[in-house]
């Protein structure tokens, strides 16, 4: 097997600068062309389309040539009667059927008693456990209160 060659030592970064911080000019490089940049020309102040008629008439043109276009392409139609002769046999008739329709029926099973997973039937045993040591608590009181609230017999 073959070893890994050894790695280069990794070049230092650059020390980040704080966002919107001047940055320092630097030489250029030789070789490197340096290429002015101006802003882009604005157009000028006085647009044509910035007169909200120019919109207005456009809009009034493009509906009066769809009514134009619409009643020149959409008014072709006949209407043609024939009456049937007596060779001829009567038309057919169109039937329209009711197609069936499918009824999705659910019945929905829930199970009122499960099997008791090992940590909730410890929990249910000590449920019971604690009712039974209430009840017994309770009918020691209530003895109690008997003794307390008949007179001692001499």
């Amino acid at each position: 097997m073959s070893a890994e060659p050894p790695r280069s030592p990794p070049t230092p970064a650059q020390p980040t600068e704080p966002l919107g911080a001047p940055r320092q000019a630097r030489a250029p490089v030789e070789g490197e062309r340096y290429i002015e940049r101006l802003p882009p020309e604005l157009p000028p102040e006085d647009r044509w389309w910035a007169n909200p008629w120019a919109a207005i008439i456009a809009t009034a043109l493009g509906v009066v040539a769809g009514v134009l276009i619409g009643l020149a392409v959409g008014n072709k139609t006949k209407t043609v009667t024939e009456t049937p002769r007596a060779a001829q046999t009567a038309p057919a008739r169109t039937v329209t059927l009711k197609q069936p329709t499918v009824e999705v029926r659910t019945h929905t099973v829930t199970a009122t008693r499960s099997v008791p997973s090992p940590v909730s039937a410890e929990s249910e045993t000590r449920r019971r456990e604690a009712e039974q040591g209430l009840r017994t608590a309770e009918k020691e009181n209530r003895e109690l209160r008997r003794q307390l609230e008949e007179p001692e017999a001499p």
